[in-house]
């Protein structure tokens, strides 16, 4: 297995600090969005790149789904883009942006809890509503804020195994089957916890950055992810070690703390996998 040389903050920071480098300018991914109806869902996303994808670039060029990749495509569509990915939608968007004024949405706000469809917010084109009187990159930075593309916390974890060279391509799975099938080694006390592994939740997924120290049965620990925000790294989270059990009966540590704050938080469960260190 290769060792990465990279750490997580820096997909982070790729994503939004500065961000995606775009013929527009630099974009800040600066937002979650997952394809699960329960976790707000991708209607937006689903909808303009669904009448995007065979659309040829200036009219008699490649359509955009051969020059990104149908699966790869796709993999955006749910929410687990690439930041290349978004660079080529993004720059095609604004190299067509006449052709834009043919592509009519309604803009939703996230599902419910419950997965029902969010409220019509606005309804129009896309060049109307985001490009008119609008510089290219403030207009992409404003269909951001509206959900049209963002990533989840599977998305951000996956894309750090490419980024740092574990993986070749993307391998989908939700966040309950990555302790079954890529991180399977539990780790038990707070004093085994190392960069690169992964907390989990019922339903959610993140990877510790760093270790700052440890006393006792707690440590500070940087940790990245994708919630609340979009991807970001927490750091100086507290982790706790308990006598408790959490979901899958594995060995429960709680969170707490951290910069800025754990858009989630509480107990979680942390995985290593066999023969990932991090050298600098």
């Amino acid at each position: 297995m290769p060792f990465p040389s990279v750490l997580p903050y820096q997909l982070v920071n790729k994503y939004r600090d500065p961000g995606i480098v775009t013929d527009a300018g630099t974009i800040q991914m600066n937002q979650y969005m997952s394809s699960n109806p329960s976790n707000g869902g991708n209607d937006n996303c689903a909808s303009l790149l669904g009448n995007l994808r065979k659309m040829k670039d200036q009219g008699a060029g490649p359509a955009l789904v051969d020059m990104v990749g149908g699966s790869r495509l796709d993999i955006l569509i749910k929410g687990q883009g690439r930041p290349e990915d978004f660079a080529t939608v993004w720059n095609f968007m604004c190299r067509n942006k006449d052709h834009l004024k043919k592509i009519k949405v309604d803009v939703r706000s996230r599902r419910t809890k419950s997965g029902k469809l969010g409220e019509i917010e606005n309804s129009g084109n896309i060049f109307d509503l985001y490009f008119k009187g609008n510089s290219d990159m403030e207009a992409i930075q404003r269909m951001i804020k509206d959900r049209f593309f963002g990533i989840d916390c599977v998305g951000f974890v996956a894309n750090y195994m490419i980024y740092a060279g574990l993986w070749d391509k993307y391998y989908g799975a939700n966040p309950s089957q990555w302790d079954d099938w890529f991180f399977t080694e539990e780790v038990k006390k707070i004093e085994d916890i190392e960069p690169l592994n992964i907390l989990l939740w019922n339903g959610h997924i993140a990877i510790v950055d760093w270790v700052w120290s440890m006393d006792g049965k707690t440590a500070k620990v940087d940790i990245c992810q994708s919630s609340s925000g979009g991807p970001q790294c927490n750091e100086y989270v507290k982790i706790t070690e308990t006598n408790a059990k959490t979901y899958k009966n594995r060995k429960a540590f709680k969170l707490s703390e951290g910069t800025p704050k754990l858009p989630v938080d509480g107990n979680v469960y942390i995985m290593k996998r066999k023969g990932l260190d991090f050298y600098s």
